[in-house]
């Protein structure tokens, strides 16, 4: 009899009573058998945990287990459900922030035939975006020393990534959350998220350097979630030493894997190749999920443009319709 591999769900949350029975319910219509869902509560202080004891209270053998952690942010808390998670047998992780709504009814499915599809070198994969190393990463002064974005469909429309649309992957050297997917084998291999980065950014990254040392390929896999900016408390209120950690996470990664990222910038993955899954989407779901990109962009970016920005994309658009 082959077994099915098993599904954690980590989400880490701080304070999001009025968004968390919304992902949290998004993530239990994913939740197929030996699924199981680990709410990381992280200082909370508001009615969240009340909320998921709602959950918990009025539907019968929910799956889900309640881990706490001092208000010590993302690194810590993913970690700490990592480790409160079982990492035995074949499997995978699926971490999610507090402010994403899965809504990919055969997530699992799709996951569990993309590993089978890529064969056991792929690792570390992000539901949302993506990156390469610049070929000076290991040596420049730049926080973030990315290019060649690819970002899902479903995600915000950066106007400086290519699309993904479901049903193909994207080989990128760094996935970058949230949703991601790590695998049992690779928390076995690789480890845990690196603590000195605490309390959060970049983590994604150094880890991905370390799943790529180890043999991995990592990747962008598009599934369909929801996200919205203003639920996103970094992206709304960010933390005024956001851009000294940044800094600090930057050098303690160059630091740790110089020689690694100078091997990988030389040998990143080719940004042109992007592979077809014709089996793992629906029929008209690339059409809907190219609908949202176009809308996310306008509601994201454009908008917040200065008049000028907004009329140079305008002619922009209208020239390339007039070239058709």
């Amino acid at each position: 009899m082959v077994t099915s591999p098993r599904f954690n769900y980590i989400i880490t949350i701080h304070n999001k009573a009025e968004l968390i029975e919304r992902v949290i319910m998004s993530v239990l219509i994913c939740c197929r058998e030996g699924s199981h869902i680990y709410a990381v509560l992280d200082g909370c202080t508001d009615a969240t945990e009340k909320n998921i004891d709602n959950i918990i209270n009025t539907f019968a053998n929910v799956p889900i287990t309640k881990v706490y952690t001092p208000d010590v942010h993302e690194i810590l808390s993913i970690n700490a459900g990592l480790q409160a998670a079982s990492q035995e047998g074949e499997g995978y992780n699926i971490i999610l922030q507090d402010d994403v709504l899965l809504a990919d009814f055969m997530l699992e499915e799709k996951v569990a035939r993309l590993y089978e599809w890529a064969g056991g070198d792929l690792g570390f994969v992000s539901f949302r975006l993506g990156a390469n190393f610049t070929e000076d990463a290991a040596t420049s002064n730049e926080l973030a020393p990315f290019t060649d974005f690819v970002e899902n469909a479903y995600g915000h429309g950066l106007p400086h990534a290519n699309v993904l649309l479901p049903g193909y992957i994207a080989y990128r050297s760094l996935p970058i959350k949230s949703p991601v997917c790590i695998p049992f084998s690779l928390v076995r291999c690789v480890g845990l998220l690196e603590e000195r980065l605490a309390p959060y950014m970049y983590d994604d990254i150094e880890y991905a350097v370390r799943c790529i040392r180890a043999g991995y390929r990592n990747a962008v896999f598009p599934l369909r979630f929801y996200s919205d900016v203003k639920w996103g408390t970094t992206r709304t209120k960010p933390d005024p030493k956001m851009t000294e950690i940044q800094n600090r996470n930057m050098e303690l990664i160059r630091d740790l894997h110089g020689l690694d990222i100078a091997n990988i910038a030389v040998n990143k993955e080719d940004s042109n190749i992007i592979v077809e899954l014709p089996n793992l989407f629906y029929e008209n779901e690339q059409s809907y999920a190219l609908k949202v990109w176009e809308e996310n962009k306008e509601k994201y970016y454009i908008n917040n443009l200065p008049m000028q920005g907004r009329i140079k994309l305008y002619l922009e658009k209208l020239w390339a319709k007039n070239l058709k």
